[in-house]
């Protein structure tokens, strides 16, 4: 079972349990044991790291010297020999081949006009797959020529794989377009997609920019990264179920909880998993992930609906499951046929077990 349409970002649905129980209070000795037992319990309880290993970050990072610039030559804009002192640099890799990186023109070249004097931003080709240094130089000063104000900021060359060797490689950047903001003391501040760019930018500039909080940031979304890559195995190799079964409830509980689109993301990844060794217990974990993020967007998401109705189907609640079909149904956007044949497909099949 495959998912083709495209989830929006509203969400909600309702979950089988009218209310949690109300648990009678004991002896105040008896509170303190169980409030001890429970602190114990969340000390020996696992982690992420735990399953995945400790978070190793790159060797080129945020707080890192920034490397120099090696370029063949500036096409566009001023030349840029180093970077000065009390100067914020954004030094932006792109290739003519890559959409991605043709389509974040325009927002760099906002931005270069928003911040001015304030921020030098470097557009700089890698990965072009030419060789002869001249005809790479040729094809990339037409090509940046036509752009014509797509491209408002300084652009160059590579010299040979020298940016690519000294920043992406080392950084761990392995697709493009990808950022890397210089600070006024040289140092990388920030590295990422440029369409996140626009807050991290601003801080580096205005002086706000936490270093530390944003390195520990960026191990917390590295190890969500290879926690949910080692879940995503598992779902479909059906190899080490239990441990991803642990990680799902880690993700759900400690990252995921306020996150209606992950939590989602593990639901139906186990949801539709083809694995035989996927079941009950498993089940189980969905259908609290994908009610949790029903909750959290008020039952309204037709997507989320969707799923919501699915994890009910898997854990045997066959009304439920045809009750929130059918609403999805009549949330989903009426000119997205193919989603809406999807979802009377699967409400057919709610309805044969029914």
């Amino acid at each position: 079972m495959k998912r083709t349409f495209k989830a929006t970002t509203l969400a909600l649905a309702l979950s089988f349990a009218a209310g949690s129980p109300t648990l009678a209070a004991g002896p105040e000795h008896e509170h303190d044991k169980s409030q001890d037992s429970m602190k114990a319990a969340a000390k020996d309880a696992p982690t992420l790291e735990d399953f995945v290993g400790e978070v190793k970050l790159p060797e080129l990072y945020i707080g890192s010297k920034a490397p120099e610039l090696q370029i063949a030559k500036f096409v566009k804009g001023d030349s840029v020999d180093g970077f000065e002192s009390g100067q914020v640099y954004v030094v932006e890799f792109w290739a003519t081949w890559c959409g991605p990186c043709i389509a974040a023109f325009p927002h760099l070249s906002e931005l270069q006009e928003e911040h001015g004097d304030k921020a030098q931003f470097i557009g700089v080709n890698v990965w072009e797959g030419v060789e002869d240094q001249t005809e790479r130089i040729d094809k990339i000063e037409t090509f940046v020529d036509e752009q014509g104000d797509r491209m408002s900021y300084t652009v160059a060359v590579e010299a040979g794989s020298a940016m690519a060797d000294t920043w992406m490689k080392p950084a761990g950047q392995n697709g493009i377009p990808a950022a890397f903001i210089v600070d006024g003391t040289g140092h990388v501040a920030w590295i990422g997609h440029p369409g996140s760019i626009d807050e991290p930018l601003a801080d580096v500039i205005a002086g706000k920019f936490d270093p530390t909080t944003a390195i520990e940031d960026a191990k917390s979304k590295m190890l969500i990264s290879s926690a949910y890559r080692m879940f995503g195995k598992a779902m479909s190799t059906g190899e080490g179920v239990d441990e991803a079964r642990q990680i799902a409830d880690i993700l759900i509980n400690d990252f995921f909880s306020d996150q209606p689109s992950g939590l989602n993301a593990i639901s139906w990844m186990i949801l539709t998993s083809e694995s035989e060794n996927i079941g009950e217990a498993e089940f189980k974990v969905a259908h609290r992930a994908i009610a949790l993020a029903c909750e959290k967007t008020q039952w309204k998401d037709w997507s989320l609906l969707d799923t919501y109705a699915l994890a009910a189907f898997k854990t045997g609640h066959n009304a439920e499951a045809i009750k929130w079909q059918k609403k999805a149904i009549e949330l989903a956007p009426k000119d997205n046929m193919d989603a809406i044949k999807e979802l009377k497909g699967r409400l057919a099949e709610f309805e044969s077990e029914g």
